[in-house]
């Protein structure tokens, strides 16, 4: 070689090859971007199953980003890069009324009382993973209600005029808790863990609707249940009052089977809600409204209930506080007012087993109420 052919050298790229590829995330969604095509793709379903997607689950949405180019035999090749996201499940209550629709017109049952029959269930927290995950979570749900319906058959002889359903929040993992940290343990996306709970929600009105003559659902937002946090949104936007509403609707298709249940969310602008359940007053918040660290700083509701009480906000005139986060079944008194903290159903934190050696008891509570007074109560 030459001096002036070595000088003539130059720091030549080695580039590297242009091939199709494709990324994707669950939650984010991703591309696809196809290799040089000579006709832009004929189907998108077989697009994406040749990406290896499942057509069911993930979508092509909006336009492709094109790129051409001719080739040395004059030929005009494109590349195209097509936006993918996961397919929306359906978050509207097709599935729900289908089921409803198959119920026959209610009977009265006319055995009434002075009691009111209470289930409340708080935690969820649908898809978490750990110690059993979703599956978990689920069976004892069921194994719950079931549970709840026996003891309220038990307890008919005390004369029940009515069932209410209480969900204090924390019903799905979600994606806003811990600033979205907590995603990598969890199983579903929250499409499908709101299917779930709307489905779960559904199933324990059909188990007490043929019971009783009158049948409450009610059901607040925990911090799990968030819709968002990146912008500023009122303290109604979750996901558990949002498939509690989805419930109402679909009720509301068979009135002849289900008139006789009320399903009620607090006002949009409140995270909280005080109601009167037959002859007692409850408050049904999530618990994060009061600040505390653990279950031993629980008590920090009383003083929450009593500053709401100072300035004659509605809980003042509430005989109970019913509420959960705090995973661990608790119960404290006063001469007038009881509040009850709902354990959980997911299998619990190995992150704070490991922190504190700590464990919780997993259900519901069941339990009496009668002008203002708790009896019966019990864990199922």
């Amino acid at each position: 070689m030459s001096l002036a052919d070595d000088l003539t050298k130059q720091p030549t790229a080695t580039e590297s090859e242009y091939r199709p590829r494709t990324e994707f995330d669950s939650q984010a969604g991703g591309y696809i971007q196809t290799g040089p095509l000579d006709e832009p793709p004929a189907s998108f379903v077989d697009l994406l199953r040749q990406f290896g997607y499942d057509p069911d689950e993930v979508q092509i949405v909006g336009s492709p980003r094109i790129s051409r180019w001719q080739t040395y035999d004059e030929r005009w090749l494109a590349a195209y890069r097509f936006r993918i996201a996961p397919r929306g499940k359906k978050t509207d209550i097709d599935e729900l009324i289908a089921r409803v629709d198959k119920w026959t017109a209610h009977q009265p049952v006319t055995a009434s009382g002075p009691h009111v029959f209470n289930l409340q269930c708080s935690d969820l927290q649908i898809a978490k993973v750990d110690n059993g995950g979703t599956e978990s979570i689920v069976d004892k749900f069921l194994e719950t209600v079931d549970r709840a319906v026996d003891e309220y058959r038990s307890l008919a002889r005390h004369g029940i005029a009515g069932v209410h359903v209480m969900f204090p929040g924390d019903c799905i993992e979600g994606n806003q808790s811990q600033d979205g940290r907590n995603m990598w343990r969890t199983e579903y996306g929250v499409t499908a863990q709101t299917r779930i709970l709307r489905r779960l929600m559904l199933h324990t009105v059909e188990r007490f609707a043929p019971l009783t003559d009158r049948v409450w659902l009610s059901a607040v937002n925990g911090n799990h249940d968030q819709a968002q946090r990146f912008q500023n949104t009122n303290p109604g936007d979750g996901w558990a009052t949002e498939c509690a509403i989805s419930v109402a609707d679909a009720l509301k298709m068979n009135e002849a089977a289900f008139g006789h249940v009320t399903v009620e969310v607090p006002d949009p602008e409140q995270g909280f809600m005080t109601v009167a359940r037959g002859d007692t007053v409850f408050t049904i918040a999530h618990g994060h409204q009061w600040r505390g660290g653990g279950s031993a700083k629980q008590s920090n509701a009383f003083t929450w209930w009593s500053d709401q009480a100072f300035h004659q906000q509605n809980p003042a005139g509430a005989h109970v506080l019913a509420h959960g986060h705090y995973h661990t079944w608790a119960v404290e008194t006063a001469k007038t007012r009881t509040r009850i903290c709902s354990p959980t159903f997911d299998g619990g934190s190995n992150y704070y087993r490991d922190l504190t050696g700590a464990e919780a008891k997993r259900g519901g509570l069941i339990y009496l109420t009668r002008a203002g007074e708790v009896s019966s109560m019990s864990l199922v």
